[in-house]
């Protein structure tokens, strides 16, 4: 697979997740387990806050990808597709960790393995270019 196309599909899931995290934040987290608990409604909207700041992050995060996905073989940045491809494989693993660890310390559902899964298969990806060595253009 190639650099560009697999930061396509990064870029689409994100700004898909973005916009369902952003407009459907209750729904969403959810999924999760996050609200299944009674509780006071002011840590619902708390919780509900949160999801959409993620949406909106997940969004952005998601469109720099896709502003970004044809840049990478500019030959006036050259180089600068193993640092996108480093920070990507950093970003990657540190989700993963987060999300593994809170799957199996507090959600325990299906989404969280699901989401797992989605950062894990992105860090491998991201993973095998770093280490890949680059094709000669000549």
């Amino acid at each position: 697979m190639k650099l560009n196309q697999l930061i396509v599909i990064n870029a689409i899931l994100f700004i898909g997740l973005g916009i369902a995290f952003a407009l459907y934040g209750p729904l969403m987290i959810a999924m999760f387990g996050i609200l299944e608990t009674e509780g006071s409604p002011l840590m619902y909207w708390y919780a509900a806050s949160f999801a959409r700041l993620l949406g909106a992050a997940l969004f952005g995060y998601g469109f720099l990808l896709w502003a970004l996905r044809g840049k990478i073989d500019d030959p006036s940045f050259p180089g600068q597709g193993r640092g996108l491809i480093l920070a990507l494989v950093i970003s990657n693993a540190l989700g993963f960790v987060v999300v593994i660890t809170q799957q199996v310390s507090i959600w325990g559902k299906p989404a969280g393995w699901i989401t797992s899964g989605l950062f894990l298969v992105l860090l491998a990806g991201y993973s095998y270019l770093l280490v890949k060595k680059p094709t000669s253009t000549a």
